[in-house]
């Protein structure tokens, strides 16, 4: 026969609610009561359900991964596979264990609401180009302790982010291409109105301000963080007779389709256009030519993830003044943006 919660109590001479209360770890027991349960647990080898334990208030010892994409492959992006493994390594030490949840089909458009009315986690990392301030407004009032993986900016209520310095990142890659002389150069943008496309933009201008230059609207393009829109609007640029000497992409793939739409059009990268994307996805190095990167350190952005939400878990952190982690960002130099085309 299997113990139980009544079975537990009567072995160690206590109550129910004192068991419960020593199992969850919850104040109001004396530390002699609460060693003495624990002996008997251990002796009994009582596992607690954790479905009960979740509906008595108690901790489910999960932690959920939620994914808020626009495009319903999100969970191929090659950005999601190293933060969740950041996420898994740290999150094991605590002995916890992850939930996945990502976008449903236009049917279901509430299932987020679900995440936190059927608390089956303890906490949440959310990530994803698609969080909406109702999303975490609504987990923010359930009082369910949540930290994003990029930087949003909220006002209504105090939020954790753990984010990559993109500015820096974006200063780095422009003032690597601007140190070799290179003086008309592309930023072709992402995602606009986010937090991180607009910081790899003040990053590019910043650069472009200290070599004495200003930003030409014409250099400006939107790439919507995709590779056939990046070949488009390169190819437009081209056609158009503007002339351009070096690209910065805000991210790989974009960056891939402008070396493609430069090729196509009988230009040679990086002889005729030196070419820095942003990410330094595992593809980088094997594209031709060998494509320079910023590396944003994945891995330890879930892993700060997970160590910041492991914080608002045990109290170690006041929940109502928000908290910043930037993780630095690395210049990968690689074939695409040395004029000279030599390592």
């Amino acid at each position: 026969m299997s113990n139980t919660l009544e079975s537990i109590a009567k072995l160690a001479g206590v109550s129910r609610g004192t068991v419960s209360r020593v199992i969850n770890r919850q104040p109001g027991v004396k530390q002699s009561v609460r060693e003495k349960v624990m002996a008997v647990i251990a002796e009994a080898g009582y596992v607690p359900n954790p479905q009960a334990r979740s509906l008595a208030g108690g901790k489910t010892e999960n932690i959920g991964v939620v994914v808020f994409g626009n495009n319903p492959l999100f969970l191929s992006h090659h950005l999601f596979f190293e933060v969740l493994q950041g996420i898994q390594s740290h999150s094991t030490l605590n002995a916890y264990d992850l939930v996945l949840f990502s976008n449903r089909s236009e049917r279901d458009k509430e299932y987020w609401k679900r995440i936190g009315d059927k608390r089956k986690v303890d906490g949440l990392i959310i990530m994803g180009e698609d969080i909406r301030e109702e999303y975490l407004q609504y987990y923010y009032d359930r009082d369910i302790p949540f930290v994003l993986v990029g930087k949003r900016l909220i006002e209504k209520f105090p939020v954790h982010c753990v984010t990559s310095d993109y500015r820096m990142g974006a200063y780095e890659g422009t003032k690597h291409m601007l140190d070799q002389g290179l003086q008309r150069i592309v930023i072709l943008r992402g995602l606009l109105n986010t937090f991180h496309e607009n910081e790899r933009f003040s990053g590019f201008a910043q650069a472009l301000e200290e070599a004495g230059l200003d930003p030409d609207n014409a250099l400006v393009l939107n790439g919507q963080a995709d590779k056939q829109t990046a070949y488009g609007e390169t190819s437009r640029l081209l056609h158009s007779g503007e002339t351009f000497d070096g690209v910065f992409a805000g991210n790989d793939l974009m960056a891939f389709g402008v070396i493609e739409a430069l090729r196509d059009f009988g230009l040679r990268v990086p002889d005729n256009v030196a070419v820095v994307g942003y990410d330094d996805i595992q593809a980088a190095p094997y594209f031709t030519p060998p494509l320079t990167s910023v590396r944003q350190d994945k891995l330890r952005l879930g892993q700060e993830a997970a160590q910041l939400l492991m914080k608002l878990l045990n109290n170690e952190l006041d929940k109502s003044v928000p908290v910043d982690v930037m993780i630095d960002s690395t210049l990968i130099i690689r074939q695409s943006s040395l004029k000279t085309g030599l390592l």
